[in-house]
């Protein structure tokens, strides 16, 4: 068995479900490799929308997604109910790292299908800069890394 490359923080501060679609199925019968950063986007988005942020109003800037890493483990198929659980990091000035880990249930046990990482940066999308997380949001995101959860 392989080790593991991408390894998620223990705790989790949001976790969200989703079903497999007709569309996220390949010509293999299984969920197309791309669709598992779709599926780490829509947490994204809807973690982000439960603290009351997006991508594009992130404080007074946007956020955006400057690198990808997945690792795969186990097929998903049509019909799946998947869960996806978010952590995120310590924010550095203007970047955090968020990692996903996507599980299905197989004879009543949660088995991961695959993990996820991105990393994130704040940006200024009128000025095309990086720019620091606002404060307030480096705080909420630094307790998140520290075990509270949304």
């Amino acid at each position: 068995m392989r080790n593991k490359k991408i390894t998620a923080p223990a705790h989790c501060c949001y976790k969200t479900s989703i079903d497999v679609q007709i569309g996220d199925i390949n010509y293999g019968g299984h969920v197309g490799n791309e669709r598992y950063l779709l599926f780490a986007q829509e947490t994204r988005l809807r973690f982000l929308r439960a603290i009351g942020q997006s991508e594009f109003h992130f404080g007074a800037f946007g956020l955006v997604l400057t690198e990808s890493h997945v690792e795969y483990f186990n097929e998903l198929f049509h019909g799946d109910s998947i869960e996806i659980t978010l952590a995120v990091t310590t924010p550095s000035r203007a970047a955090f790292d968020c990692y996903y880990t996507i599980t299905v249930t197989r004879n009543n046990s949660p088995v991961t299908s695959a993990v996820v990482k991105t990393a994130m940066v704040c940006f200024d999308y009128t000025e095309r800069k990086v720019k620091s997380i606002p404060e307030e949001l480096r705080a909420l995101l630094t307790r998140l890394a520290e075990g509270e959860t949304v």
